[in-house]
Order: C-alpha cells, then structure tokens, then sequence
C-alpha cells in the first residue's frame, strides 16, 4: 500500500510539472453508445492516474484476502495436527502410568495417522495389558506395514506366539522377514527360542554356529540342549551302540566342545552307561576341571569309580576350596557307598557354602547312621537354600 501512494504522489507530481510547462492543455472528446465526454489532456491524465492507483488497490486487496484465507487453513490445519500430536502424548503418558483405558482411548483418535506405525505398537501395548490379544495382534499386523515399526512389530507377535507355545507360527512368522532383519539379535534369540521349544535340534544345532557372537552366554545352553535332543533321537531310534557311533563320526572340533560333551555324557548317563559316561568326563577333562562337565559326576552310579574318584581328589589337591570339586567328590562317593569319603567331603563343601543338595546328601548320611537330630537339622537348612 506505501508502495501504491508512493506512485500515486510521484504521477501527481509528474502531471503538474507537465501543466506548468506546457500552456496547450489540448481537447479531448469521447463518445461511446451514447456517452459522450469531453475533457483536456490533464484532465485525462488525472482520471487515467486514479483509474491506474484504483487497480493497485484492487490488486493489494484481493492478493491479501487470498492470503487470509490460506491462512486461516493452515491455521485449521495446524490445529488438527496439534490436536492428534496432544492425543498421541497423552496416550504414551497413560501408558506409562498403566493407565491402560486411558491409553486405548487416546490411541483411538489416532489409529488411522501416520506416526511410523509408533501409534499402534503402544495401542497394542494397552491391548495387551487389558487383556486383549486378538485386537493386540491385529495393530502389530497394521504397524508391519510401515517401515520403522516393522521389526518391532514382527518380533512382539513372534514373541506372543512363543508365549502360546505356537511354536511353528513363530518360525513361519521369521522365515517371512527379509535375510537383514532375520540377522538382527532380537530376531536370532528369538529364532533359536522357537526352534528349541519345536524340538528341532538339528537345525538349532546347524544355525548356533553362526549365532555364537549374537546369542553371547546363552549359546553354551542352547548347544548343549540342541545337542542333548538331537543325542536323545539318536539313541531312542537307533540305540545306545549307534549313539556312540555317531560322536565317533563328528568333526574332532565338535567332539572338543564342552557343551556337546556334556549333551553325550547326559545322554550315555540317561541310557543307564555310566562306565563310558565316567571315561569320557576324564577324556574331556584332560587339562583340567571344567565348570559344565563336573556336575556330571554326580549322576554317576559305579560301584567302584576309582578313575573319577583319583581324578577329583588330584583337582581338590590343587583347589582345595573348589566348592564344585568338592560336592562332586562326595556324590560320586556316596554313590558307591564309600560314605565315610563322601562325609569327610561334604563337611569342607558345607563350610565353604550351605547348598541345598549337598545338605540334602549330608542328611541322608546321617540318617543311615541313625542320627536322627542331625539328620533333621541338615533337611531344615536345606529348605531355605537355593539348589546347585
């Protein structure tokens, strides 16, 4: 608008320098179905500057209007973004108070927004803890179909259909995503759980080799059950001769691996061969006791494990504070009635540490002496202790 009388003033000025100059100011006469008009030239120039100022006006008001309007939408726009943003905040907030009605409420008014499918992975998080699976499940399938929630969304219903113990819709539900989110650690924990709970050792053990680095602690575990399943098909199909026929065949690295040494010496144990059983524990533990493999001395029933017993008693010389060493000593002692071993045993192993099992065994000695008080004394203690 300053612009518009900026230009008005200056042909204002203009057309009077031009009537001071110029004396003529000449005729001008117009005539048009019947209008007829007569005016000088300055005349005209003055109406021509006022009908020219009159469209810059006209121009300024209309461009401003339509500028109001767009605005008033986005405005409008604006309000309703903020409006789904507040319901959105307001329902990750109930969510975390577990507010969990009050969270369903607010995700409802933006069920059908885009918010990366973050929206309906916290509805189905409400649905959940009100005891909705089916509606749950049904916004973890909307939240597969965008791509920063379809991971999450994916491992939470494989993760619900492990809970089911519906073990093969979770690995169709993985052998579905693509090879880089099947890579992904969550995605493999999960795949390993699934083929565990379906009994697939085979398979469990093919795949662990490359999942050693993604499952961590865990991995020695998953080994030796795979292991132990896939030792426990072997033998209840083929028998006792072909189980051990087939450790013989395995590479010598699988034959090193402590956790498939423990799934062969369970299985020979659980198949009542306790003299190999006993023979491959002291192969395997050449250079030493191994945490996963001494417990195993403990199921060993022998009526005279001289091996086990010299090899134990070798370690304890070593470590004579090896609570482990210890208790493995007096099982495998009393397990072969040697009972004055396994006290002698069990009274270091209980002064380093009250274990459950080994004043369990403590009692039952003491009962076949028939000392009664002392027997009942190590049952109570046992009750409050954790098994080892």
């Amino acid at each position: 608008m300053i612009r518009i009388c900026i230009v008005f003033v200056l042909l204002l000025i203009a057309l009077m320098l031009g009537a001071m100059v110029f004396d003529d100011r000449g005729y001008v006469f117009v005539e048009f179905s019947g209008w007829v008009v007569e005016m000088n030239v300055f005349s005209l120039a003055i109406s021509m500057i006022f009908i020219f100022v009159g469209f810059l006006i006209l121009n300024w008001f209309i461009k401003n209007a339509l500028k109001a309007a767009s605005g008033s939408r986005n405005w409008l726009g604006n309000w309703g973004y903020r409006k789904k943003q507040k319901a959105f905040r307001q329902g990750l907030i109930a969510l975390a108070e577990t507010n969990y009605l009050e969270a369903k409420t607010q995700f409802s008014k933006v069920e059908n927004e885009d918010f990366d499918g973050i929206n309906l992975l916290a509805a189905a998080d409400a649905e959940i803890n009100l005891g909705q699976p089916q509606q749950a499940q049904a916004y973890w399938r909307m939240a597969t179909t965008y791509e920063k929630s379809a991971l999450a969304a994916n491992i939470s219903l494989i993760k619900f259909a492990l809970e089911q113990n519906k073990n093969q819709e979770a690995l169709d539900l993985i052998e579905a995503l693509t090879q880089k989110q099947q890579e992904q650690t969550p995605v493999i924990k999960l795949w390993a759980k699934a083929l565990s709970q379906a009994g697939h050792w085979q398979t469990l053990k093919t795949k662990l080799k490359a999942w050693k680095k993604a499952l961590g602690p865990a991995y020695q575990d998953l080994m030796q059950q795979a292991s132990k399943g896939s030792f426990a098909e072997i033998a209840s199909k083929q028998g006792a001769a072909e189980l051990k026929q087939n450790w013989q065949t395995l590479p010598r690295a699988t034959r090193k691996d402590p956790a498939q040494q423990a799934a062969y010496i369970q299985q020979l144990i659980d198949q009542g061969m306790h003299s190999d059983a006993e023979q491959v524990l002291i192969e395997s533990q050449r250079s030493g006791p191994n945490a996963l493999l001494v417990p195993l001395f403990k199921q060993i029933r022998l009526p005279n494990p001289a091996n086990s017993i010299r090899k134990l008693e070798s370690w304890i010389k070593q470590d004579d504070l090896n609570v482990d060493l210890l208790s493995a000593l007096a099982h495998i002692a009393f397990h072969s009635n040697d009972k004055v071993l396994a006290e002698k045993a069990l009274n270091k192993a209980i002064k380093l540490a009250n274990r459950k099992q080994d004043l369990q065994l403590m009692a039952e000695i003491k009962e076949s002496q028939h000392d009664d008080s002392h027997a009942l004394q190590f049952y109570k203690q046992s009750f409050s202790q954790q098994d080892k």
